[in-house]
């Protein structure tokens, strides 16, 4: 399935919803984030991901946009926007060319510096009295200053939480590739579910789950395998540990389509649970299937919060404790909103949420079930399908 054959269209269609939005208040957004130049552009960089501190922009009307971008990154850029005057590149890197049509030296001068070339594409974007808005929390942040030098007497709004808040809602094509995502994840839970054998490495079980996530057009995000006492560990990477009879074994995982993620977690067990294993696990089960009862456009993520964590407790873990219970997902791995303590947000209609109830204890172990769902009026859509019990193998 090839998600990019509509991914300019879609992104358009985030472009024209977002600028239609009265808590915008920009006419031209410059963005520095990640997934805020991915969710406005529908380009996602490797080079972002593979060099660390790599500068990079995009600079978005309703109608227009362009790409500030390393010298490096110009040729996978180019590919994406179809034309060498949609880029604003810096410094140094070949490209030969075999067409006048995929010349990057033809309408694309290259800028000494980052911030060189974001100074030519807001003044190429943006018109006299445009009101420019940043991606950013601070007008402080030093990342903006030669720009804001520039920009001066004009003074820039931020547009950061806008950008958060538009990115919550997800739209059908943002669905669909969250929901292929989710389903790869799955196929590699279920070959686990039955190849999983004592002596097998958490390294192995990894290989697995990445093999899926390969074979269907995904890349990996992260793969979390952890077995007996390294359960309790949270987000670990896998290591060469065998599993044994009788252990625990913990799946949380995620991978990339079209640079929207998904991130679901499964428990596993060699051989017949003991009893503390077993009423542990059903604990954070009940707590999670009350959190999606209470699921709906319209509740805090405080109450949903609280009520979770006082039905763990009450089947059977009395200390029961977490920081949040779930949080939204998107292009990012961590969306708006939170489900903590304290967050006051309100769901909302066509929401992306990921819904968990983990356990971890240092010596003993851990457990984990998380979904990924779809907030409605009046409940929730499952995007995570299978079951949602102690998987004994």
């Amino acid at each position: 399935m090839n998600f990019r054959q509509d991914g300019h269209a879609l992104a358009a269609e985030r472009r024209t919803r977002f600028f239609s939005r009265t808590a915008v208040g920009a006419d031209v957004v410059v963005a520095f984030q990640p997934a805020n130049r991915g969710y406005l552009t529908g380009y996602f960089s490797m080079a972002q991901d593979i060099v660390p501190g790599y500068r990079s922009a995009v600079v978005a009307t309703a109608s227009k946009l362009v790409l500030v971008t390393g010298a490096a990154d110009a040729g996978p850029a180019l590919e994406w926007v179809g034309g060498a005057d949609a880029l604003f590149r810096y410094g140094t890197f070949y490209f030969e060319s075999a067409s006048d049509q995929l010349d990057l030296d033809v309408g694309c001068p290259t800028y000494p510096d980052f911030d060189a070339a974001l100074i030519a594409a807001v003044d190429a974007v943006s018109h006299p009295g445009d009101t420019i808005g940043l991606d950013l929390v601070s007008m402080n942040d030093p990342m903006a200053a030669p720009l804001l030098e520039r920009l001066q007497p004009i003074q820039p709004v931020s547009v950061f939480t806008a950008l958060a808040e538009a990115r919550c809602i997800k739209l059908p094509g943002e669905l669909e590739r969250i929901h292929h995502a989710t389903k790869l994840v799955e196929l590699g839970l279920e070959t686990v579910r039955t190849t999983l054998r004592p002596g097998m490495t958490e390294a192995e079980i990894a290989a697995v789950m990445t093999s899926e996530m390969v074979a269907g057009g995904a890349r990996p995000y992260f793969v979390s395998v952890t077995s007996g006492p390294r359960t309790a560990l949270a987000d670990a990477y896998p290591t060469g540990r065998e599993i044994g009879r009788g252990e625990l074994l913990r799946i949380d995982a995620g991978c990339v389509v079209d640079g929207f993620c998904s991130d679901m977690a499964r428990t596993f067990v060699i051989g017949e649970p003991d009893a503390l294993i077993a009423k542990r696990h059903d604990a954070i089960v009940q707590g999670l299937h009350r959190e999606l009862e209470l699921v709906r456009a319209g509740v805090s993520a405080d109450s949903l919060f609280r009520e979770t964590i006082e039905t763990v407790r009450r089947h059977g873990i009395p200390d029961y404790r977490r920081h949040h219970c779930g949080h939204g997902l998107g292009i990012g791995g961590y969306e708006m909103p939170i489900i903590a303590a304290g967050v006051e947000t309100s769901l909302q209609a066509d929401m992306c949420l990921c819904v968990e109830t983990p356990f971890y204890e240092l010596g003993w172990g851990g457990m984990m079930i998380e979904d990924t769902i779809v907030v409605t009026e009046t409940g929730y859509e499952p995007i995570t399908t299978i079951s949602q019990e102690l998987f004994v193998c």
